[in-house]
């Protein structure tokens, strides 16, 4: 019975263990808010001209960002205090490494983009003698075409180690932005005078790099050859695409208004962040037809009432990047200091990024092992800025893993461009007209220290990983339950069976009991000795009826409670 009780206590405790963790885990479930998994409805695009501004000048300086507030239940903070409480120099990343003399010996101007072709040369798309000024447009975001294209090339692609391998790019562009070559070696370039999105086949563009050397070595022998004489002075790469109306801003399918960048997937359908007036990230298939679009402008009026911005509204989409075995497409939300990230196929939003040490804006953004790549910018606009450098975020958990720089802090970083391990970040700058390479060694354990602060996330959303954990725990604790609820029975079934053989059980106990007391009644030797008063056990309460002395007075029907009428049936 000892051993009953304990086993019975112990099933007891199991079940009670097994049910509150269940019902802990379905009320996670329960508390666990939804994405939505729904594309922008058309209201979402701006198609008002009159929210096109002179923010297309911010490559010289930047929209005034009122201080965040407690709004709705909802901590915002302030700018001019971000960073200030917290210690973030301990941050900067030793394993990065600058180094200095790569790219020393260039003679930049404007540099806006920085990007990498297949075989490790790196491509630096710079304006030339042409600066974004603040007459470059008109009020209705129109350049003058008569100004003509930049008589430099604008396009400088050097090796490894920082020689100068072509130039290209003369009498093409009129005002560079982005610049991305996808794996192919195909580049991809915005010019924001334009107003228009090119791309240039990797075989046209390699052709065309071998006939300029050319060109410059008969240059050099003063060997006359009219075909290069000819392809020199009018020397005008052919795009196999070409989105966009030439110098014709607008808000629709076929035509951008200052597009910044282009991230290509490798199934060959790329996106065109449609930055400085439409704030709208576009998406088409290789052959550049139109698949979706999505987010609208985030205008000064908003801002004035310090709403916080929703997910899909942007201000100034100023740079991609792509993560194709995630499925994630990243974006540079430059005014509004965040990185947005959306789901590539369908454009449905999927977490935010900020960061208090990384302050109000960000100008480009990378990706690279799960890691993001992140280069702020100047705010001249709030008291205590934070310094311009590079970042490096954890896009599980966003938190900022190291920080780098040059040797002192940079003044207006404008692209950035990382390979795909890691190990090279490259950086132009818009101001100083530099560009910088960095070394990381990606093998080595201490390459990132950790940090603890976590990112900021926008508070009207869930992160969609908590989710999915909340929806394994789920089923693990009902597997578990059930394995615990068959062991259980399992158990019981053995302790009823080896109960019934000890004959434990009270039940088991009478019927083995009976058992035994009619095997005796019927032996031979039983009946042999009734006489000796042991008699049929089943009979042993009445009396015998040849002792007399046992015999009852009383009768024992109901005739002998009435002698009359046996007396009458007798007669």
């Amino acid at each position: 019975m000892t051993t009953l009780r304990y086993d019975t206590i112990c099933c007891i405790l199991i079940l009670i263990h097994i049910l509150v963790h269940t019902s802990a885990a379905l009320r996670d479930i329960l508390n666990t808010q939804h994405l939505p998994d729904t594309k922008f409805s058309p209201n979402e695009y701006s198609d008002d001209d009159k929210e096109y501004s002179d923010i297309d000048n911010r490559d010289r300086g930047s929209l005034v960002q009122p201080n965040n507030q407690n709004i709705g239940g909802h901590l915002y903070l302030k700018t001019d205090s971000i960073g200030r409480e917290e210690a973030v120099s301990d941050l900067l990343n030793k394993n990065i490494v600058w180094d200095a003399r790569w790219g020393a010996q260039l003679k930049l101007t404007q540099a806006s983009a920085v990007s990498m072709d297949p075989d490790g040369n790196i491509a630096v798309f710079h304006r030339g003698d042409r600066v974004w000024g603040p007459d470059s447009f008109d009020n209705e975001n129109r350049f003058d075409p008569n100004n003509g294209p930049i008589a430099q090339n604008t396009i400088i692609l050097l090796d490894k180690s920082g020689k100068v391998i072509s130039k290209w790019g003369k009498n093409m562009f009129y005002l560079p932005h982005g610049l991305t070559i996808d794996q192919q070696g195909n580049y991809w370039i915005t010019d924001v005078a334009m107003h228009q999105v090119f791309k240039y086949d990797a075989q046209d563009v390699k052709r065309y790099m071998e006939e300029l050397k050319r060109a410059r070595i008969s240059s050099e022998t003063n060997t006359p050859n009219d075909h290069v004489s000819a392809l020199s002075e009018n020397s005008m790469l052919k795009p196999s695409i070409t989105l966009g109306e030439a110098f014709v801003p607008g808000n629709d399918k076929t035509r951008f208004c200052k597009p910044t960048d282009v991230a290509v997937h490798s199934n060959g359908d790329f996106f065109v962040s449609d930055g400085y007036c439409n704030s709208r990230i576009i998406k088409y298939n290789k052959n550049g037809e139109f698949i979706l679009q999505w987010g609208r402008h985030w205008g000064a009026r908003e801002s004035v009432y310090s709403q916080y911005p929703p997910p899909n509204a942007f201000l100034i989409a100023h740079a991609l990047a792509l993560a194709n075995e995630l499925n994630f497409i990243y974006l540079a939300d430059r005014e509004n200091g965040r990185v947005l990230c959306f789901f590539a196929n369908n454009g449905t939003f999927h977490k935010e990024y900020r960061h208090p040490a990384i302050g109000t804006k960000i100008y480009s953004v990378a990706y690279a092992q799960e890691k993001l790549y992140l280069i702020n910018g100047p705010d001249p606009f709030i008291n205590n800025p934070v310094p311009v450098r590079g970042f490096v975020l954890d896009i599980h958990s966003g938190k900022l893993l190291s920080m780098f720089e040059p040797k002192k802090n940079m003044d207006n970083p404008h692209n950035l461009h990382v390979t795909e391990d890691g190990s090279e970040i490259y950086v132009v700058e818009l101001n100083n007209r530099k560009v910088y390479r960095f070394l990381q060694g990606v093998n080595n354990s201490q390459s990132a220290k950790r940090h603890q602060s976590k990112i900021l996330i926008h508070p009207d959303t869930q992160d969609t990983d908590i989710e999915k954990t909340n929806v394994t725990k789920l089923i693990l604790s009902l597997g578990s339950a059930a394995v615990s609820f068959i062991t259980i029975c399992i158990a019981i079934a053995a302790i009823v069976a080896r109960c019934q053989k000890r004959g434990c059980l009270i039940t088991v106990r009478k019927r083995m009991r009976w058992e035994a007391e009619r095997r005796e009644n019927f032996k031979l030797s039983s009946l042999l000795e009734n006489r000796r008063g042991r008699g049929f056990k089943f009979l042993e309460k009445r009396p015998n009826s040849r002792d007399f002395s046992k015999l009852s007075t009383e009768p024992e029907t109901s005739e002998d409670e009435h002698p009359e009428n046996s007396l009458a049936r007798v007669i």
